[in-house]
């Protein structure tokens, strides 16, 4: 009965946001199940490379949560979802933030997902996590002049059925006109929030990121 729910609440969210999605110039995703991943086990294979006008076709909008939503129809309607926490400290609202370059981690089940906790969701295939647990890394994010989507690349990771991420994962490299490329190679949060900060504190570069707004 709970995985008819997941299935239902993930149609609803694939058409509403369809109707309103400006289809993608290129696109292109990467995913990784491993063995038990609900969820993941819908994709085929173990790792499977989709491809714009290849495989499906990719289309992009903001989600009700000032998120991010991708969907990819290859006759399966699979829905990536991506939204920031939605409380605000420094003004005490609760109103959603705008999603920006950055690593987010903690993320439970969108749209269910804490004010103060940002929201993943990996679904299709006719499979749904109704609990989740995992991480989203953006790199790149422009909007245009009417606040859509004009860029988008992210890598992400899904565990199935548990908020403490020890359950069966899917791993993700997501591109929506972006010229960074896909990563086969999931790098752990934590290495990430190190390296960041090890950079920041050296003045290295880092890795290649952009966060843009700019006229359509």
């Amino acid at each position: 009965m709970k995985k008819v729910i997941a299935i239902a609440i993930f149609t609803f969210l694939f058409f509403s946001n369809a109707s309103r999605a400006g289809l993608a110039t290129t696109g292109s995703v990467y995913l990784n199940a491993e063995p038990g991943s609900w969820v993941g086990g819908g994709i085929g294979a173990s790792e499977v490379l989709w491809t714009h006008g290849v495989e499906g076709i990719f289309s992009i909008s903001k989600n009700f949560d000032k998120g991010v939503t991708v969907n990819f129809d290859d006759g399966k309607l699979w829905s990536f979802n991506f939204a920031a926490p939605t409380y605000d400290a420094a003004t005490n609202t609760n109103n959603g933030n705008e999603l920006t370059v950055g690593f987010y981690d903690q993320a439970t089940r969108f749209p269910f997902n804490s004010p103060t906790k940002p929201g993943l969701d990996f679904s299709g295939n006719g499979r749904g996590n109704n609990t989740l647990g995992g991480w989203f890394d953006v790199l790149e994010i422009v909007y245009g002049q009417n606040n859509d989507i004009l860029r988008f690349a992210v890598d992400f990771r899904q565990f199935d059925e548990r908020e403490d991420m020890s359950g069966p994962s899917t791993y993700g490299s997501l591109r929506i006109n972006s010229d960074i490329p896909v990563n086969p190679v999931p790098i752990p949060g934590a290495v990430i929030l190190f390296v960041s900060g090890l950079m920041m504190l050296t003045g290295a570069p880092g890795m290649k990121r952009n966060l843009t707004i700019q006229s359509a």
